[in-house]
């Protein structure tokens, strides 16, 4: 047989080139003749290479024979499905046959075993015509012909005393199809029917995040559906969506968020983990109302914890009245604070949060002066709706704050009874509105004495992601979170942690400025100090006390003190404003206009649609009324003292106060009291010692 290397490189799936290498290294001997091209031919047999090698190529070149020769040549017989048998590599697996499949596979197996038993002491023939005639008669035992209806897999009865029989052909091509594999006994899975042409258009109507039910979802397609389409009935909607994946069906009904719930998911494994290597971190609205610490009305504070993802501890916490930045810093410090109170923490490796205001927000994570930058601390946040991602500290809200609110007759979960709630809740703003506190309601103190308790619970509870241990007591359990830290510690283990003095440096929020002619500006507080002169119009980092704005402290880009900076002047308040006081402004600020908008809701309802017709005489009454209303409230205004904006208008009001008080005259309180406050500024100071050191008219000459 002649080949050429191109044929070779076919059959054995490689490359002309590796054969033409093969060919040079085992120096091929080629034929006198050359193939098309010139190329070089060379004899089957001659060729130094394995018979398996060889094989192929034969089979290959025989292949192409075949595929040459015109059909008219070699008409071949036509195979009918039916009796067409099963080529093993197209056999299914096992695993993925269906329960009724298996079970046909199964009888007819056993079927099978029985005709071999009686062909061990006759022949086949007579061991098949035995049980078949054995069938017809009734004879089989209960057992067997049990199995004859499940082997035939088909539905309905057979004939004569109402069951399945066998046939000669059926039991040998059962034992055709066993010799070829096990599951070609198995049925042949029957064709799915073709999707109905209402299908599509019923999903639509179907699949919304309202959720209609297949009822209303029939109504709307009733409208939309055209007339060559056959309305289905409520019954086939259900069968068509019984028949669909509980993750297709709900697509469209149920958010990207929720559809989680119903996929597949990845666990974390934390056991390759050393303690503070990842913490995480996250808020949550207590879900039961506490005695507000201001007014002592009802609210939910916002509490967040700091967990360990190695151990489980609750390694820090923090109470606050809304979610913030300080709420989350406060969290951090109470973690990294080791101390005989706090025996377990430390700096961690990652810090891992929700991507939430409080936990992005530029005093926490601005990547040059954030309190996470300054710390070393690496900040993951999660990706917005991917909760699962966070799993180990949102498991955490039930396990610790929700239990722990639980504890209290004013919780408001999803699990308390509605009419329970409300009626405390009446009971609670009754007792308010009237004294002012209930005796039901939680103080602040005890608030915050149940969350520490309620950590010191949970850190000293099994868990059952720890590893089990045999207590002192002989019984298996779970260790706790502080036993599986104190494992670590135990063999040599230590947190990174930072002293007290250092502690309190660092968490003291700071933001990036420019100096200008000695002076610093933050939230509209100028504060001054000579040693600024030297870094006019520098970037500096400026460091506050959130609830002290008498004083700052300003550093370098180099991390280094320059000075600690006070208050000196103030355009638009006499008095420093700290950041607790500006933070505490804008909310009430807000709450104000959302209660004003809802004040104005209520009375729109309350007033209705009525029309109003209204005659010139009420009409010219009402705009009267008005302008003397007008003309008192300007009169009114011209008797009160207005407090000026410019240190010119301060000094002249300064003097005008004091000229009254010297000619024996009574000031009003609150005259008397910016008077006071003026006197005792730093501007004020310096204006008066300025005037008495020159005597000069100061307001005329600014």
């Amino acid at each position: 047989m002649i080949v050429s290397v191109a044929d070779i490189a076919k059959a054995l799936s490689v490359s002309g080139q590796a054969i033409r290498k093969r060919l040079t290294k085992d120096e091929w001997q080629p034929e006198t003749e050359r193939g098309k091209g010139g190329s070089h031919l060379f004899k089957l047999d001659k060729l130094p290479m394995r018979d398996g090698d060889r094989l192929k190529i034969k089979n290959y070149l025989l292949d192409q024979q075949i595929a040459a020769l015109p059909e008219t040549c070699c008409p071949l017989p036509a195979i009918k499905t039916n009796n067409a048998l099963v080529v093993a590599e197209d056999l299914p697996a096992p695993a993925s046959l269906a329960k009724w499949q298996r079970d046909t596979m199964d009888a007819r197996f056993q079927i099978l075993m029985i005709v071999d038993q009686l062909a061990q002491t006759t022949s086949l023939n007579k061991a098949i015509d035995r049980v078949i005639d054995q069938s017809k008669n009734g004879l089989l035992p209960e057992n067997v012909a049990a199995l004859i209806q499940i082997a035939n897999a088909r539905s309905g009865k057979g004939e004569g005393e109402g069951k399945r029989t066998l046939s000669r052909r059926t039991l040998f091509r059962w034992r055709e199809l066993r010799a070829i594999g096990t599951t070609a006994v198995a049925p042949v899975e029957l064709k799915k029917r073709p999707i109905p042409a209402w299908a599509p258009l019923f999903l639509k109507c179907y699949q919304r995040p309202q959720k209609p039910s297949v009822p209303m979802a029939l109504e709307t397609l009733e409208t939309v559906i055209t007339a060559d389409i056959p309305m289905p009935s409520e019954s086939q909607a259900r069968r068509f969506l019984n028949k669909m994946s509980k993750v297709d069906r709900e697509k469209g009904r149920r958010s990207h968020k929720e559809m989680r719930a119903l996929k597949p998911y990845r666990q974390r494994d934390t056991s390759d983990l050393l303690p503070l290597d990842v913490c995480q971190c996250d808020g949550h609205s207590f879900k039961a109302r506490i005695a507000h610490p201001v007014h002592g009305k009802p609210f939910h504070p916002e509490v967040c914890a700091v967990i360990d993802a190695a151990t489980r501890v609750v390694i820090g916490w923090s109470a606050g009245l809304a979610e913030s930045a300080q709420t989350v810093a406060d969290a951090l410090r109470h973690a990294i604070d080791v101390n005989p109170n706090n025996e377990r923490g430390g700096i961690p490796a990652i810090f891992y949060t929700d991507p939430g205001s409080g936990n992005k927000a530029k005093v926490n994570a601005n990547p040059v002066f954030g309190r996470y930058a300054r710390l070393g601390i690496t900040f993951k946040t999660g990706i917005v709706g991917n909760s699962q991602a966070r799993g180990l500290v949102e498991r955490l809200q039930q396990s610790l704050w929700i239990k722990a609110a639980k504890q209290l007759p004013t919780f408001t979960g999803k699990d308390m009874d509605s009419s329970v709630e409300h009626k405390t809740y009446k009971l609670l703003m009754s007792d308010v509105r009237g004294t002012t506190n209930s005796n039901k309601l939680p103080s602040w103190p005890q608030f915050l004495d149940l969350c520490q308790q309620a950590v010191d619970r949970y850190n000293n509870t099994p868990h059952s992601s720890l590893p089990k241990i045999t207590d002192q007591n002989g019984k298996r359990r779970y260790m706790t979170p502080n036993e599986m830290y104190d494992s670590f510690t135990a063999t040599g283990w230590l947190p990174s942690t930072v002293d007290q003095q250092e502690l309190a440096d660092l968490f003291r929020p700071r933001v990036q400025v420019k100096t200008f002619r000695g002076n610093v500006r933050l939230f509209g507080n100028i504060y001054s100090n000579s040693a600024l002169q030297h870094h006019n119009r520098e970037q500096v980092f400026v460091e506050y006390e959130p609830q002290n704005g008498q004083f700052v402290y300003v550093r370098d880009m180099d991390d280094r003190l320059i000075c600690k900076a006070e208050f000196e002047a103030n355009k638009s308040s006499m008095f420093p404003v700290s950041a607790i006081e500006d933070a505490t402004e804008k909310r009430t600020s807000g709450q104000l206009k959302r209660l004003a908008y809802k004040q104005d809701n209520v009375l729109d309802e309350r007033r209705g649609v009525t029309e109003i017709f209204q005659s010139p005489l009420l009409i010219a009454e009402a705009q009267a009324q008005a302008t003397a209303e007008l003309m008192q409230l300007e009169a009114e205004d011209a008797n009160v003292t207005k407090l000026p904006t410019d240190n010119a208008g301060r000094f002249n009001l300064y003097r005008k106060l004091t000229g009254l008080k010297t000619a024996g005259e009574e000031l009003d309180p609150d005259e008397a009291e910016w008077l006071t406050k003026y006197l005792q500024s730093s501007e004020g100071k310096s204006m008066v010692e300025f005037d008495h050191d020159f005597g000069l008219d100061t307001a005329k000459n600014n």
